[in-house]
């Protein structure tokens, strides 16, 4: 009897363990099959793929792609950025400018992309050629819509493999995209992977050339600038740099497309052409090996904006990049031209009107080579009254040159007067004359920068043209034929200038200093508004400074005339 109840109780035992086995064994050892679908029904959303959850590694994967997401468009708004972003392709090509518009007239905002297939992008790349990576047709998951400085996006690309590719892109206040790449590996095996960037730009057909400038592909590598021109990519088909740290992209003459990578990270840049006017410049990081059930992320900023120089200086010193400056054409004469920037755009900010701030550099110039002046000009005086001496001269030694030489270089020496002194002031002048020109032409502080009346924009040349009476008799002038009034201020103060000073020996010299004005009108009436102004003042400030000096030296002359014959009484 208890035998029977002993076997009794091993049987419905026996029946309870097998039916624990039965029913829990599908929840325990999931076959693979069931993992699959299980898989494929996971929706794809950051929270699915959390830091929280990553640790646990799936042992099966999918074997294709997932869906494409239908591809949104991002909507970014930051303090002087705005445009959209779409989340196929994630290409950044529709970014425009708050604070800046195409004419001084008009409302419409410039676009950095502007028209052209032109475009930055960054992603990843593998020499598995069966991996699938995202690229330019797919369509990523986004949290949110809007973009600003106080909401980031984050992005995610599931390639239904076990790669799980996130994207976050941030702005600020000014003009840079902080973008971090990030794959996570939810596969068993390791991947090798390279971090990429890509600024594609297709040039406009029959786009007039840009002079005085550099416009086009550029980077700084190593410690030092490379301008890569269209034409040498033309030739070459790829030019290619590596470097630590560093910036690359392409400017045009007011605005900037580049990349800023991490300062300590190495890379290397391909400039590429792909015929037909389009080239793309390309930055590769080092590879990176992705192990199960790690991830691996890259940080990249992104310059879209104006090349403000206080702009540029402020993200030199945050973002730890060296000379970013070096957008700016400042040409050879950086030494002057930067401080003549830094000056203009303090004296823009503290009077408001660029054209007197110009008249308050040219003063303050003025003032600082004024002792050197004062002994040019004096000299030249001094040339002017032996002139008569000299013309006596050139009257007895009519026929020999050289004796002519002799005897007037006999009287400067006697008269203890320098010919050249009064060349000085032009020498000192030039540089700082090709520095400002530099300032006026491709700084953005200059662009649309009103004076009074009828100019606009200093850092074009004078639209009143007097041969049309500006515009109002319809005929189209040559450009050398669109004479400003300004300019023939310029060129009148640098005759009244010339009359002032002594008058060459040479008869054909004399000639030609006779043309000069008229030359320099000609030849600079289509610079810069904002130039010819300054040069106009200077003439005038130097015109004033001559004429006191020649007071100064006929009373001086009359004092000592009166003395001498004071003492032969």
């Amino acid at each position: 009897m208890q035998e029977d109840q002993e076997q009794k109780r091993n049987v419905m035992l026996f029946f309870a363990i097998s039916l624990i086995v039965m029913l829990g064994y599908p929840y325990v050892f999931k076959s693979p099959m069931q993992g699959q679908i299980s898989n494929q029904s996971q929706n794809v959303t950051t929270d699915s793929y959390s830091s929280q959850n990553f640790d646990k590694k799936l042992t099966v994967v999918r074997k294709e792609p997932i869906p494409q997401a239908e591809a949104k468009t991002i909507e970014v708004r930051a303090p002087r950025i705005f445009g959209t972003i779409s989340t196929k392709g994630l290409k950044f090509s529709d970014i425009k400018l708050n604070d800046y518009t195409k004419q001084y007239d008009s409302q419409e905002k410039v676009s950095v992309f502007g028209k052209e297939n032109y475009f930055a992008a960054s992603g990843w790349k593998s020499d598995d050629k069966s991996l699938i990576l995202p690229d330019e047709n797919s369509c990523w998951e986004a949290d949110g819509t809007k973009l600003t400085p106080e909401t980031p996006v984050t992005l995610v690309w599931d390639n239904g493999v076990g790669l799980i590719f996130t994207k976050k892109i941030s702005v600020d206040e000014n003009f840079v995209f902080t973008i971090t790449d990030e794959v996570k590996n939810y596969s068993d095996e390791s991947v090798r992977l390279q971090n990429t960037t890509l600024i594609h730009r297709e040039l406009e057909k029959n786009k007039p050339e840009s002079i005085g400038f550099y416009h086009g592909p550029i980077g700084y590598f190593d410690g030092k600038l490379k301008e890569v021109d269209y034409e040498d990519i033309e030739k070459k088909k790829e030019i290619s740099y590596k470097s630590k740290g560093g910036w690359f992209g392409i400017t045009d003459k007011y605005w900037l497309v580049s990349f800023i990578p991490e300062h300590n990270s190495s890379y290397s840049v391909n400039y590429k052409s792909l015929g037909s006017g389009n080239y793309v410049i390309e930055s590769s990081e080092d590879w990176s090996v992705v192990n199960p059930s790690s991830k691996f992320s890259k940080v990249h900023h992104l310059f879209v904006g104006a090349k403000e120089i206080n702009t540029l200086d402020m993200y030199e010193e945050k973002l730890n990049v060296p000379h970013l400056d070096l957008v700016i054409d400042f040409g050879y004469l950086y030494i002057l031209t930067k401080p003549l920037l830094y000056a203009m755009s303090y004296v823009k900010d503290l009077i408001g009107n660029m054209g007197f701030g110009i008249l308050l550099i040219t003063l303050l110039l003025k003032l600082l080579l004024f002792p050197l002046a004062n002994k040019a000009y004096r000299s030249m005086n001094r040339m002017k009254t032996i002139q008569p001496k000299v013309k006596a001269l050139q009257a007895k030694y009519a026929g020999d040159q050289m004796k002519l030489g002799q005897a007037v270089s006999e009287l400067y020496r006697k008269e203890k007067i320098n010919p050249m002194g009064g060349c000085l002031p032009m020498f000192l002048q030039w540089p700082i004359l090709f520095a400002l020109y530099k300032v006026l032409y491709i700084s953005i502080e200059m662009r649309q920068a009103p004076f009074i009346g009828w100019i606009h924009d200093l850092s074009v040349a004078d639209p009143w043209s007097i041969l049309n009476l500006g515009g109002l008799i319809p005929v189209s002038l040559p450009g050398f034929l669109q004479i400003g009034i300004w300019p023939l201020l310029m060129g009148f103060s640098m005759w009244i200038q010339q009359k002032m000073g002594p008058a060459p020996a040479d008869p054909s010299q004399a000639k030609m200093m006779m043309i000069m004005p008229v030359m320099f009108t000609l030849m600079f009436s289509q610079l810069p508004a904002g130039l010819i102004i300054y040069w106009t003042f200077s003439n005038l400030f130097a015109i004033a400074q001559q004429y006191v000096i020649r007071k100064v030296d006929e009373k001086d002359a009359l004092a000592k005339s009166e003395v001498k014959s004071g003492a032969k009484s």
